[in-house]
């Protein structure tokens, strides 16, 4: 590869953080303030971030999650989070956040599939005692 296209790879790989760390701002914004409009810049900056970066994990677990919570689109958050795992199979949070996405979409085998998952990988005490109350929920206990 030849050094232009190095340093092209990299310029992209840069702005696809950018627009990431953007994204989250935004969201945060639209947290704080409640302001649907700051949601919808946060999708574009992921969805910038992810373009210019198709492998870039978390750039797509940050909008699957802003999916599912903020504009209750289980299916896209399903997506994203599923991409994530499919990039980084032992991000335990994408499975615990695609197990909410599932319940709330009505699978309830899925959910209980990444609930039991997180339980396996999942490593934060307060996650591994939430993704059991949600099995208890599922009635998977």
């Amino acid at each position: 590869m030849s050094l232009s296209r190095s340093l092209l790879k990299l310029a992209r790989l840069l702005q696809a953080r950018f627009y990431n760390l953007r994204g989250a701002s935004h969201r945060h914004l639209g947290n704080s303030y409640a302001d649907l409009y700051e949601y919808d810049l946060a999708v574009q900056d992921f969805s910038r971030a992810i373009a210019l970066d198709p492998s870039f994990a978390e750039a797509y677990y940050n909008r699957g999650v802003l999916y599912w919570r903020e504009f209750g689109n289980y299916y896209r958050a399903i997506r994203d989070l599923t991409r994530v795992i499919e990039l980084v199979p032992s991000w335990a949070e994408a499975h615990f956040n695609r197990g909410l996405a599932y319940k709330l979409h009505g699978n309830r085998e899925q959910a209980i599939a990444d609930f039991q998952r997180y339980l396996q990988i999942g490593r934060d005490t307060y996650w591994l005692d939430a993704a059991r109350r949600q099995l208890r929920e599922l009635g998977a206990d």
